[in-house]
């Protein structure tokens, strides 16, 4: 049988760590990441080179991630300056990207948040949500065994290997092509029966108005969200951008920065009621 007094001291063990961690967290440093911002008055943010409509290069209409960061930073009245990096659109990876806090304190631009991306930086709630497309020619038959398809990986982040894994079990070719212009190609000559990329890139380059047919790719269900990332532990930024981004959400700027882009609310408003302006 157990002594009473040890039983006792049992008792006391959990609560023993519990303080412990609690006693630890008081060392810890402090979060002065938004205090530090709004002192210098301005934020740097890393975004890829070019990755439409997310960044596009062209001043008359930069970017949906692009206006947006920068509406958030008018709002929160930091002065705003970006950090281009061609690494975010080569490597899904962000150790990859070798950024550091002396270029930016935030990440934008396509930001998938896949456990990748949380392993390494902290992220916010996702915006907007990415997936794969399938493009065909108007009046395409529907996809079918045998058919040899062009692909472009397109936004990184998104899980190729599950995608493979889909095309290969419903009978589907994919052919890898490196930039927009052979995918159009291939898809225009025949030499593709279907181009397949991700949803973005898709309606960027691709319209109805073209002759194109833009739809998701047949049985693939798997839907990515796309964010902001923040370095880990800048938790009063976190909070602070995402507060702003609720705002911006809700008096309707977001979906008119949106429809700026022609994004399908289907890509922000996930499985929300879509309302005839645009809105969630």
């Amino acid at each position: 049988m157990a002594n009473p007094r040890m039983r006792a001291w049992k008792g006391f063990v959990p609560l023993a760590v519990c303080f412990a961690v609690l006693f630890g967290a008081g060392f810890l440093p402090p979060d002065t990441s938004l205090s530090q911002i709004d002192k210098a008055g301005r934020i740097s943010v890393c975004i890829p080179q070019v990755a439409p409509p997310m960044v596009t290069g062209q001043a008359a209409a930069p970017g949906f991630d692009v206006d947006l960061v920068t509406e958030i930073a008018r709002r929160a009245g930091w002065q705003l300056s970006f950090s281009r990096n061609a690494a975010m659109t080569r490597d899904i990876n962000p150790r990859s990207w070798h950024i550091t806090r002396a270029q930016c304190q935030m990440v934008a631009g396509g930001v998938v948040l896949s456990d990748t991306t949380r392993s390494y930086m902290d992220t916010s709630e996702g915006y907007l949500q990415a997936g794969w497309a399938l493009i065909a020619t108007a009046g395409a038959p529907e996809i079918s065994s045998g058919d040899q398809a062009g692909f472009l990986a397109g936004l990184s982040g998104l899980n190729r290997i599950t995608l493979g894994q889909h095309l290969r079990s419903i009978g589907v070719s994919p052919v890898v092509v490196n930039n927009v212009r052979d995918l159009r190609g291939g898809l225009d000559s025949g030499r593709f029966v279907y181009a397949i990329t991700d949803a973005f890139t898709a309606q960027a380059n691709f319209s109805e108005d073209e002759g194109y047919d833009l739809g998701w790719v047949p049985g693939d269900t798997e839907r990515f969200a796309l964010g902001f990332g923040f370095w880990k532990g800048d938790m009063t930024l976190r909070r602070h951008v995402e507060g702003l981004l609720d705002d911006i959400r809700a008096d309707g700027t977001f979906a008119m920065l949106a429809q700026k882009y022609d994004l399908d609310p289907a890509l922000y408003c996930g499985d929300e009621a879509i309302n005839e302006d645009g809105t969630c």
